[in-house]
């Protein structure tokens, strides 16, 4: 028994002395490792993308009607052609859009994407709606005056106006020997040579409205000077001022008492007369050469001392609420341009707003009274700059005094009650 233990033993050691013995061996082997790594690469990735252009129709509102609306058809026509942007014309005087406009630019909701109005005082007003055309204005040599509202300017003139003087018929002095006076001796002694002319009901028409008012200013400035004139406009000159009562008392009533102006009539009527020969002269703006059929018949004649003529203009402005004020913007800029002024000057009645329009743009007629402007002072329309109730008082105050000089008192306390 104890024999075969000590052979189980003995084979056991055999065999664990003839097993191997495990070393281990630690050896540094440089690897390649290929490492990856997101980058962000920007990649140019050309698309196209579609905005959609609004191809209708801009809408503008002018206060022009009948032949005055016609003739400033060409200049949108024009515009039409060169843009490639139609557009609307609304009529509206400027006494029946001033009021629809506030409630409008309330709601943001207006009728049009310009409007052309003649009261600079409503768009000084009303500055918070409207879109600043400094960039438009910038760099034009304007003769008529934009309208500037703490440096920013928010109306564009368009075309001028001028009310410089009487106009008369050349035509008229020829057949009667007539020749234009220098001094107020010579025009007294004039009216009283027309006023004893066949035919003749009176020398000077009275047309009633703006017109009569305008006489008035005629005289203020030929008399009293351009400063009077810009004084009673910003107030630092007074209607009962004894310079301004002199120029009434001394120089416009004495005419109205010899019998020189008819009683005051319709404006449009005033102006038939005048050229069926019942008047020698008639006071209105330079578009009366739209009614004459020979415009080179024209002739005007300022009071004597007369260094300055009264002009005014009627002004685009652009509100806020349009989507269009792009296109708006580049009407405005066409209708000032030079292709733009040609296209109306051209056909008469109005003055270039620019001064460095050639004077080879107008008609004959129009061409002489653009280079009186161009050496008289221009002055503003004083009721259209006063504006407010103000200018209706100052109308109907004007008719009083024609049929009653002796309220000359009454009516330049009443003006100067009533300015704003």
């Amino acid at each position: 028994m104890s024999k075969k233990i000590i052979i189980i033993v003995l084979a056991v050691l055999v065999l664990t002395a003839c097993t191997p013995e495990t070393v281990e061996v630690i050896k540094e082997v440089e690897v390649p490792v290929e490492v990856i790594k997101e980058v962000e690469v920007p990649v140019e990735v050309e698309k196209e993308v579609f905005v959609e252009v609004d191809k209708s129709p801009i809408s503008v509102t002018i206060p022009w009607t009948g032949d005055a609306m016609d003739l400033f058809l060409p200049v949108v026509e024009a515009f039409e052609a060169e843009s490639g942007i139609e557009v609307t014309v609304l009529p509206y005087k400027t006494a029946d859009l001033g009021p629809l406009l506030p409630a409008q630019f309330m709601a943001e909701e207006p009728m049009a994407d310009v409007f052309i109005m003649s009261w600079p005082w409503w768009i000084e007003e009303n500055t918070d709606h409207l879109v600043d055309l400094s960039d438009v204005a910038a760099d034009v040599d304007w003769l008529g005056n934009p309208v500037v509202v703490d440096g920013a300017t928010y109306g564009i003139p368009t075309y001028l106006w001028v009310k410089g003087g009487f106009w008369y018929l050349q035509s008229f002095f020829d057949a009667n020997g007539l020749e234009k006076p220098e001094t107020w001796d010579e025009l007294d002694a004039l009216v009283a040579e027309i006023a004893e002319i066949d035919g003749v009901e009176t020398p000077f028409g009275s047309p009633g409205g703006y017109p009569l008012a305008d006489i008035v200013e005629h005289f203020l400035a030929a008399v009293g000077g351009p400063e009077m004139i810009k004084g009673l406009m910003d107030g630092s000159v007074k209607w009962t001022d004894a310079d301004v009562r002199a120029v009434f008392s001394d120089y416009l009533l004495p005419l109205i008492d010899e019998g020189y102006f008819d009683d005051p009539v319709d404006r449009g009527t005033a102006g038939e007369l005048w050229l069926e020969g019942d008047y020698a002269f008639h006071y209105y703006g330079n578009w009366i050469a739209e009614k004459l059929e020979d415009p080179s018949d024209l002739r005007l004649m300022p009071v004597p001392g007369s260094t300055s003529i009264v002009s005014g203009s009627d002004w685009m402005f652009i509100p806020k609420y349009t989507n269009r004020v792009e296109d708006a913007t580049a009407f405005i800029e066409f209708v000032i341009s030079e292709e733009g002024m040609k296209a109306r000057l051209e056909q008469g009645g109005r003055l270039s707003s620019r001064a460095d329009i050639s004077l080879d743009v107008y008609p004959p007629g129009e061409k002489a009274l653009a280079e009186t402007v161009n050496t008289f002072e221009v002055l503003g329309d004083l009721d259209d700059t006063v504006g407010g109730e103000w200018q209706s008082i100052f109308w109907d105050q004007i008719a009083l005094l024609w049929v009653e000089t002796s309220a000359l008192d009454d009516v330049l306390e009443t003006l100067e009650a009533n300015m704003p």
